[in-house]
């Protein structure tokens, strides 16, 4: 990680998504909704039609990441954080609402291995040697104590103004942008591409196990993961916890997740298999020992998961930019997102009926349950990975 952050390019993009990756608005956009006026249904209608637009625009904006060159796309990223977050503040009508769930959903599509593709092509044509994964792990560490920060933070930015964190948010993004406007471009990275060439591309890239083999892993860890989060706050207030140990939880959370990226970038690709083997167990385990023991699950279950989880997240991020050629790198994590995100949708909103039912544990023990199902899905793949070592011809 040393030569890593010997480069100037990596450095810049390590401060830029530090900056972009900040999560002031996770504990209160629904407090920030309601506090707004707009009565509960209608801040959920506007996060279903949040999770719709990501998932649908998955594929297209992936594609169209993939024939203006990483570096457009990480400043379009950039500048659509900005307006999203600016509309956000702005608020005061229906109609603005969800616009700017939309917008949002759309950026979030377009945030689908914006960084990591356009990181691991800079790594390729840097001067020094630099290993991807360790840079990859660098910055997904990065990015997670940013969330930890953030979320420390959020409360008492809310309690000055409830405009605040939004406001605050969209200001990052904007010295974000000016800092990505510094970076290089990636030479070759712009595609000249008729919609046949397109084709062809998705194609050859379909074709290949290796890819095919990143997507099924991704989307399933992504699925696994990811909608275990929606009970973490039905958690919290089972338990009782006050706001400000709330917040703490979260960050705890943050802190263990920063450690699994870190920890990732020294994974060789012979042990590959062993550390997403660890990841989705201790995502399993985590689920098995909240709903046996869910007084321990705020301090020390959930930092397992979030361990767990950043950990095989990251080791997949470079297995997918190692296979897969670079037309179509941004496609494929479009793809992942999009078919994990289906699952997302449906598995998030029936975990969410389950906790409100039955109960909080409950839930987490029917998605552990049903863990054991995606694990299995998993293994085939997971023994296989270590095969998959080798770069795509055009790294």
């Amino acid at each position: 990680m040393r030569t890593a952050l010997r480069s100037r390019p990596i450095r810049t993009l390590a401060i830029t998504q530090f900056l972009l990756e900040v999560q002031f608005w996770f504990p209160i956009w629904l407090i920030y909704l309601l506090d707004l006026g707009f009565p509960l249904t209608t801040a959920v209608l506007a996060d279903g039609a949040f999770r719709i637009v990501s998932v649908i625009c998955e594929f297209p904006v992936g594609l169209v990441a993939d024939r203006i060159g990483r570096r457009a796309t990480y400043l379009t990223l950039a500048g659509a954080t900005v307006l999203t977050f600016t509309v956000i503040t702005q608020i005061r009508s229906v109609q603005v609402l969800f616009g700017a769930w939309v917008l949002w959903g759309v950026l979030w599509a377009l945030s689908s291995g914006a960084a990591s593709t356009y990181l691991y092509e800079l790594c390729a044509q840097d001067p020094l040697d630099i290993d991807p994964a360790r840079a990859i792990g660098l910055v997904r560490a990065v990015g997670n104590v940013s969330v930890l920060v953030s979320l420390l933070a959020a409360g008492y930015l809310y309690d000055v103004d409830h405009r605040l964190p939004f406001a605050v948010t969209a200001v990052l993004a904007a010295v974000a942008f000016l800092l990505a406007y510094t970076l290089p471009e990636i030479a070759g990275s712009r595609v000249v591409a008729t919609l046949s060439s397109v084709l062809a591309d998705i194609r050859g890239a379909a074709a290949d196990p290796r890819v095919r083999r990143a997507v099924r892993l991704g989307a399933l860890l992504l699925l696994f993961g990811w909608s275990a989060r929606i009970l973490f706050q039905p958690l919290a207030l089972h338990l009782g916890l006050t706001a400000q140990v709330t917040g703490w939880m979260y960050g705890v959370f943050a802190a263990a997740s920063a450690l699994g990226g870190l920890v990732a970038g020294y994974v060789r690709p012979r042990h590959r298999p062993g550390a997403l083997s660890a990841a989705f167990l201790l995502i399993l385990a985590a689920l098995v020992a909240i709903n046996q023991m869910d007084r321990l699950g705020p301090f020390l279950f959930l930092p397992m998961m979030g361990f767990g989880y950043t950990l095989g997240l990251t080791v997949l991020e470079v297995f997918t930019n190692e296979v897969t050629p670079r037309a179509v790198r941004a496609t494929i994590f479009g793809v992942i997102a999009c078919v994990g995100g289906v699952g997302i949708a449906v598995a998030r909103p029936g975990l969410g009926i389950l906790a409100e039912r039955h109960s909080t544990s409950f839930a987490f023990g029917i998605w552990a349950g049903t863990g054991v199902v995606l694990i299995s899905l998993a293994v085939p793949g997971i023994r296989r990975i270590r095969m998959a070592a080798g770069p795509a011809p055009d790294r």
